[in-house]
């Protein structure tokens, strides 16, 4: 497509100066100029889409592992939540055998303190 346009522009400005044959290199130089304006802008075009595109993997990549990373965090809090309720009993369990102790050597000092009181 950029052919035909080419050359309907070069013959398009090549009819518009034949008038004046001084200026005759004025319109090819400008079809050159354009020509290669536009293949710049293309090649830029171009550029800034394989560009978008490798940032779009990029962006893919980083949010896979992001995720990744998220489900493994969700996973270590699940099982930190399961050690902290297990700890919570154990702890509940020893506060319960301890109050148990305290309790039966209360009984046993105030036995002995009875039975020694009995004695004198």
């Amino acid at each position: 497509m950029p052919a035909s346009w080419e050359e309907e522009l070069s013959d398009d400005m090549m009819k518009e100066f034949s008038k004046d044959p001084s200026q005759t290199e004025l319109p090819v130089a400008t079809a050159t100029f354009v020509k290669e304006s536009f293949e710049k802008v293309l090649a830029l075009h171009e550029e800034i889409l394989s560009s978008k595109s490798a940032q779009i993997e990029q962006l893919k990549e980083e949010n896979e592992f992001l995720k990744e990373n998220i489900l493994m965090i969700q996973k270590l809090y699940s099982e930190d939540r399961e050690l902290i309720q297990l700890l919570k009993k154990e702890i509940f369990d020893l506060q319960e055998e301890l109050e148990f102790t305290r309790r039966k050597y209360k009984m046993m000092w105030n036995q002995a303190i009875e039975n020694y009181s009995k004695r004198s």
